[in-house]
């Protein structure tokens, strides 16, 4: 366990290492922070101030001790905490993930186990080609689609901002079509190949009701590969939030790091992909464990 948290601490550390000789690579943010009319002398000036003058190696010793100690920093731009300004957005961000995630439970699952029981039917195969299409769509095109259909022609909902229960919809269905669709693809097809096991059979052979069989067995059997591509699709919930919450306008810790990235307001860059990347290494630890809980054979 140690060995693999340690472990974790090196990956975190080296995608921040690496993030921040890329981000120094994109531009001078002193050139930003000065205005477009700054002449040299200004934008040295302002760079010096925000230490930027010094050698490139003693601002990574700099970045490395302060990030081991959690202090990133302000931000160039508003000169507030960046961390601070991270954790400010991240309810909203994981409110965002959570309503996702719960809506590709409850809409995903019985999708697939219907696309398995009716596999050979009209029914099942117009499912499982609907789910292709859906995975096949890229979050950006399907939400200017979702919004031109219930923002601008039907007037339904908002199409930017959050806070409202209205605001969250269109970015939860956006977000949640991509996994939501492998999530009933991956139930259909392990649900076919449960249904010619000797357990399923031994259950129709005793009488066992279909429905009773599919609930109380099948699902329950093809629950542990579902829980771990969940576990593989927080990586996508959290890269594609950042371009579903800038489609949407959306106040979260996605839109927060593309405007950072524009600024090259390194500091909340930083932030953002520690908060990012420390959130990620936790859901999958707990993934890891409930996979364990389920079937202890998963325990290396």
């Amino acid at each position: 366990m140690l060995t693999k948290g340690a472990g974790l601490v090196v990956v975190t550390l080296g995608i921040l290492s690496l993030l921040f000789f890329i981000i120094r690579l994109s531009g001078d943010p002193a050139a930003i922070l000065a205005g477009p009319g700054a002449s040299p002398e200004q934008i040295a000036e302002t760079g010096r101030a925000l230490g930027l003058d010094r050698p490139l190696w003693m601002q990574y010793r700099e970045f490395l001790a302060d990030t081991l100690t959690l202090r990133l920093g302000d931000s160039l731009l508003t000169q507030r905490p960046a961390l601070d300004m991270v954790l400010d957005r991240l309810p909203a961000t994981l409110l965002l993930a959570g309503s996702t995630l719960l809506t590709v439970l409850v809409v995903a699952v019985p999708v697939g186990a219907f696309a398995a029981r009716f596999h050979g039917r009209l029914g099942g195969r117009a499912v499982a080609l609907l789910t292709a299409v859906v995975q096949a769509v890229p979050n950006f095109l399907l939400g200017i689609g979702l919004i031109w259909l219930f923002s601008l022609y039907l007037g339904w909902l908002p199409t930017f901002g959050s806070g409202t229960a209205a605001q969250l919809v269109l970015p939860t269905l956006t977000l949640a079509a991509f996994t939501g669709a492998r999530v009933a693809r991956l139930l259909r097809t392990e649900l076919l190949e449960d249904a010619g096991a000797d357990w399923m059979r031994t259950a129709r052979a005793k009488g066992v009701p279909g429905l009773r069989i599919l609930v109380r067995h099948a699902l329950r059997h093809a629950g542990l590969p579902v829980l771990a591509l969940l576990t593989v699709e927080v990586s996508y919930l959290v890269s594609g939030a950042v371009v579903v919450e800038t489609l949407y306008a959306y106040g979260g810790i996605g839109k927060q790091l593309v405007d950072a990235v524009f600024n090259r307001d390194y500091p909340v860059v930083q932030a953002t992909v520690l908060v990012v990347a420390v959130g990620v290494i936790v859901v999958n630890a707990v993934g890891e464990w409930l996979m364990g809980v389920l079937d202890p054979r998963t325990v290396a």
